[in-house]
């Protein structure tokens, strides 16, 4: 790999990069829309199906609207009103003319389905979250993806323009979705060349690969590829990555992501050419709420010797950037940057910032498998499996869960299996006694079920019969599970060996008396340590969005009799506290903030964090750090520290001190000054 030093100058408080969690928002007036249209289908009035259409169409028309179905949807309604009246319609491509035909076959039977699965219609409730994400994922990927208006807002006959490809090249079309660009990809490099359309979702290559065989287009091969590598065994002349690379750098874990661009460079010819078309920060107004900064994209490809070749603006929210695969490489400063301006130095390929899934990390062949042995040995099974559950753990902890939940069920097996007299001793501490009654009640109960549904253990319908005997069914199970995840984790009484929780707690100058703020408190795991060092004159204002954590941390309270813990329910747009408080304490949030809420409503919510601070108050920061390879990382997200010190630098924050707790973890410390 080439050796490079990139700096990026950072000259506001927005983020470089985002991964929004819902990719495709709704608000009231879109539901009200989507009612009006459904039942303008099912009672066929023409008036209201053509005023939907205008309202789409200029919701297509606006470069604010981060949704880009609209133009799919206002071009069905259209043409579903112009042929109703008899009017001659040009035959489109072959994408199109699916697209509009399966929305509209069968008295427009899936348009219909949409509608009710999006928007949740008719009191519409999901029997199976699962596929109901999956399909409601599906039908506005295919509607996003083949927008017969997308040339508008993605401006493709320019990418295919400016693309490094002739006639007779072989292209990989990489995150292919429904197939848009590959069709285009065939058409420039001609009956001669091969198109590689690849993609991690199996229906979506299905869909390719049929409407391909269905019209006799022969030069593309559609492939069902995994996230860790290209998928095809060819060397090929030119990659495109339209709209994915926000993913690869924020989502995908490092091994994935290395292992991904190893394999890229593997099948590139030694002169080829990545094309990456990507999202600009538009201050939470991006397309499909994610972007991602040229630079960083620059900065690691860099590292894989991809010379940057050129940078073109499509608009003012996608960008397309061609790089030239070059071994001598050499690359000094990816931008001029001001020498007054604090810059960000990137002197490897990692990203530094990850936002991707716990499961992607606890959900794996041996995972599942100790998995099933800490279930059955909870059900009543027998000693001797909780002892292979244990084995199983010691070898698997050092390999692919550092800080993860598999220490806290190794932990549970050891104490299900302890004598009375020993258990008692390893539930000294007041949480650890309720994490360990909370777990196991009712005949382990809630942790049976919290396995079973984590690691996809039995099937489909024994899962389906779990939900129900709980009364967790749907959106509800599903809000369930994460709250337990998080719990497990943030509780597990393992967790001070692998953090150092002492050498934390000993670097936050709380005093007896201090009002204290823990902001996202979870079940308590740090607000109850704030209590104790606070003192009964102390106040600890515990912070919280999830339900199930308040009432957990309540009941923990009620409990033990602790009088100087005041929960209040937080608010993602904004902090509000009963009075201004001496520290504001942050764990494992931090990168949440960065990576995921939009800049405005990041901003709304740090500028209140500065208004509820005492002046001179401090701020505690603790998150994950990105380690290097030699190292096993946290198993979930990390941010690196340099993005937050310069991110809080622009509401008056100053960094005091910064600690590595261990390689995985750091704190920093800063005062809010004048």
């Amino acid at each position: 790999m080439a050796s490079a030093q990139f700096e990026i100058a950072i000259n506001d408080a927005s983020s470089l990069v985002r991964v929004g969690m819902n990719p495709h928002p709704t608000d009231s007036g879109d539901t009200t829309l989507a009612y009006t249209l459904l039942n303008a289908l099912d009672n066929n009035h023409p008036d209201s199906i053509e005023y939907v259409c205008r309202a789409w169409t200029r919701k297509a028309a606006d470069d604010t609207q981060k949704e880009k179905a609209w133009g799919a949807l206002a071009y069905i309604l259209n043409r579903m009103l112009e042929e109703r009246k008899g009017q001659f319609i040009d035959q489109a491509d072959i994408l199109t003319e699916d697209l509009y035909r399966q929305f509209t076959d069968n008295k427009c039977y899936k348009l219909k389905e949409y509608l009710v699965l999006k928007f949740e219609l008719n009191g519409y409730k999901p029997r199976s979250v699962k596929l109901h994400i999956a399909k409601r994922t599906y039908y506005d990927d295919m509607l996003m993806f083949n927008d017969p208006t997308r040339n508008k807002w993605d401006h493709t006959e320019q990418i295919m323009h400016m693309l490094p490809i002739s006639n007779g090249s072989k292209v990989v079309d990489m995150g292919c979705g429904f197939g848009y660009n590959t069709l285009r990809l065939s058409e420039r490099v001609g009956e001669k060349g091969i198109v590689y359309a690849t993609d991690t979702e199996q229906s979506y290559i299905k869909y390719v690969n049929d409407i391909m065989v269905r019209n006799g287009i022969h030069n593309v091969i559609a492939i069902n590829t995994q996230t860790n590598t290209l998928g095809i065994e060819d060397t090929v002349d030119c990659i495109l990555i339209s709209s994915l690379y926000h993913i690869i750098y924020t989502w995908s874990r490092e091994d994935e992501r290395k292992s991904l661009l190893s394999s890229i460079k593997e099948h590139l010819h030694k002169n080829g050419y990545i094309v990456v078309v990507d999202n600009y920060n538009l201050h939470g107004m991006e397309l499909n709420n994610c972007h991602v900064d040229p630079q960083l994209v620059e900065a690691q490809l860099a590292y894989w010797g991809f010379r940057r070749k050129s940078i073109l603006p499509l608009s003012n929210q996608r960008y397309m950037m061609i790089f030239q695969q070059d071994q001598s490489y050499q690359p000094h400063l990816s931008a001029e940057v001001s020498s007054h301006q604090p810059n960000l130095s990137i002197e490897n390929q990692q990203s530094i910032i990850h936002i991707g899934s716990l499961d992607s990390y606890d959900i794996t062949d041996r995972g599942i498998d100790a998995a099933q042995y800490v279930y059955d040995f909870m059900g009543g099974g027998q000693p001797e499996l909780a002892e292979i559950a244990i084995r199983k753990y010691e070898e698997l902890i050092p390999q692919e869960n550092f800080g993860g939940e598999y220490s806290a069920l190794q932990w549970l097996c050891k104490a299900r299996l302890a004598t009375a007299e020993q258990r008692e001793t390893m539930l000294t501490a007041p949480l650890t006694r309720s994490f360990y009654n909370y777990l196991t009640a009712d005949s382990c109960n809630i942790i049976r079920y919290y396995l079973l549904h984590k690691y996809k253990l039995g099937n489909d319908s024994i899962r389906m019969i779990s939900d129900s005997l709980l009364e967790m069914s749907g959106e509800v199970g599903r809000t369930h599970r994460s709250y337990l995840e998080d719990y497990i984790l943030a509780l597990n009484p393992l967790r001070p060996q692998w953090e150092k929780t002492e050498t934390i707690l000993s670097n936050i100058p709380i005093k007896a008396g201090m009002k204290v703020a823990d902001i996202g408190s979870g079940s308590g795991f740090f607000t109850t340590k704030f209590a104790e060092m606070t003192g009964d004159e102390g106040i600890v204002y515990a912070l919280e969005l999830k339900e199930e954590h308040i009432n957990r941390l309540q009941s923990f309270i009620t409990e033990n009799s602790i009088s100087n813990i005041r929960i209040i329910r937080g608010k993602e747009d904004i902090l509000k506290l009963p009075e201004q408080v001496d520290i504001m304490f942050m764990c494992s949030l931090y990168h949440i903030l960065y990576g995921v809420i939009p800049d405005n409503d990041r901003h709304t919510y740090l500028t209140s964090l500065v208004e509820q601070l005492k002046p001179g108050g401090e701020l505690i920061i603790v998150d994950n750090s990105p380690v290097c390879d030699d190292t096993l990382p946290y198993h979930g997200p990390y941010i690196d520290r340099r993005l937050i010190e310069r991110q809080l630098s622009f509401y008056g924050f100053q960094l005091v001190d910064y600690i590595q707790v261990i390689p995985q973890r750091y704190l920093l410390r800063f005062k809010l000054v004048p």
